[in-house]
């Protein structure tokens, strides 16, 4: 079952404001220079909201699959190291302050370690921890 992401206030405003200074300017603009912030803001406005809107875990078998748009992961419970919640701001696959932190056996701290933001965070926390056998204590 695929669980989406939790996205706060905060990052609502930013993703639609930013949605909205690039999208904006096309009515502003002489129509002959149009094509060009088309051809700029439309891709790049697609690709924020398939970030917001397309990011989702999945508990699988052996793994936690990850989606944030065209960025995927795939984390073996039995690689996990350490769970905490959390309100780290560090760039990942979370659009929410409140995150679940998971550090990865055998990996430094920026490549083992992501952030995510399910909705329900506190039973996603429990049920993910459930799966984990190699938990440092």
């Amino acid at each position: 079952m695929k669980i989406k992401s939790e996205v706060d206030l905060l990052f609502q405003v930013i993703i639609g404001t930013t949605v909205i200074i690039m999208i904006a300017p096309i009515a502003l603009i002489p129509a002959q220079e149009r094509w060009m912030l088309v051809i700029v803001a439309l891709p790049m406005t697609l690709f924020l909201l398939w970030l917001v809107l397309g990011t989702w875990y999945e508990f699988r078998d052996d793994y936690l699959y990850c989606v944030s748009g065209p960025f995927r992961e795939k984390i073996y419970y039995d690689k996990i190291k350490e769970i905490k919640l959390t309100e780290n701001l560090m760039s990942s696959m979370a659009f929410s302050r409140k995150r679940i932190e998971i550090r990865q056996h055998n990996k430094n701290y920026f490549t083992g370690t992501t952030m995510i933001s399910p909705q329900n965070r506190e039973d996603f926390y429990v049920q993910l921890k459930r799966r984990c056998k190699n938990l440092q204590k």
